[in-house]
């Protein structure tokens, strides 16, 4: 987890999660999570989410996604793990009326549950995220989920994320009430092969993906600065303070301006010295 700098997110930023099957756009305000709202603009920076899969979506409950396509750093936010700095310090639940709380189309991380805490608490987040698809404030807002974003635009989209594998194998006793079938991934395997490995293409072949996540700081700001999230798409103010990544772009493009002109400046001077010859 110490491998991905950390960063301080802005007070609002817009996500956009460019998925196989439309864009999504998730709004995160840092007040009301800033450790999470932290970790998430990390993540984005270091392009964390790039390629994996939306391996948990429950019509009628959530949508669920954030184990990395590389199973090499995925394993680093296994929180089973416990690496070093990889579980988030707990951010209090801020809940109405002082918050949004887990009401449809906001986003929290998603946890394990302390059952020695009544009731059961969530703890050890790391970088798995839920949307909530209908309003789970009753259920989930008492247990700890401190929600912090919410979906901005596209949530038609997420209506297309394939669901038909239903719940993840070994969590079938979670919610029997809701009748979802459990044919989805293992936590293990997902952690341990995943994408990268071929286990996702192998055996959920029909799971959406999240190709790349862009982000866009201030989006209410009428002249928003642009931040992209990954090194292939990198068009950045700052990997770890603004003004680097357009500064950089700015003396580049003066060098080659410059370099121009004094070739220019050369081939005039040649030319008045072989008049005068």
């Amino acid at each position: 987890a110490t491998a991905l700098v950390p960063g301080r997110a802005p007070a609002t930023c817009d996500y956009t999660f460019h998925t196989t099957a439309g864009d999504v756009v998730i709004r995160a305000y840092r007040a009301l999570s800033p450790r999470g709202a932290d970790r998430l603009h990390t993540l984005v920076r270091h392009g964390y989410y790039d390629g994996s899969a939306l391996y948990r979506v429950l019509p009628g409950f959530v949508a669920q996604f954030g184990v990395a396509a590389d199973p090499t750093l995925a394993r680093v936010y296994d929180y089973r793990a416990n690496h070093p700095g990889a579980i988030l310090e707990d951010d209090p639940a801020i809940v109405p009326p002082d918050g949004p709380g887990n009401d449809k189309l906001w986003l929290a991380y998603s946890a394990a549950y302390d059952e020695r805490a009544s009731p059961p608490r969530a703890v050890n987040r790391t970088a798995e995220l839920f949307v909530n698809l209908v309003d789970n404030r009753a259920g989930l807002d008492a247990r700890g989920f401190a929600s912090f974003a919410r979906v901005a635009g596209g949530s038609d989209v997420i209506d297309k994320w394939f669901a038909g594998y239903g719940e993840m194998q070994g969590a079938c006793d979670l919610h029997p009430d809701k009748g979802y079938v459990c044919e989805g991934p293992s936590e293990t395997e997902l952690y341990g092969v995943g994408v990268a490995g071929g286990y996702v293409d192998a055996s959920f072949p029909k799971l959406d993906r999240i190709g790349y996540v862009t982000a866009r700081p201030n989006p209410t700001d009428p002249d928003p600065r642009w931040y992209y999230g990954t090194s292939k798409h990198h068009f950045s103010w700052s990997e770890g303070g603004e003004g680097h990544g357009v500064l950089f772009y700015i003396i580049f493009s003066a060098t080659l301006l410059m370099f121009f002109l004094l070739i220019r400046r050369q081939k005039t001077v040649s030319s008045k010295e072989r008049r005068l010859s």
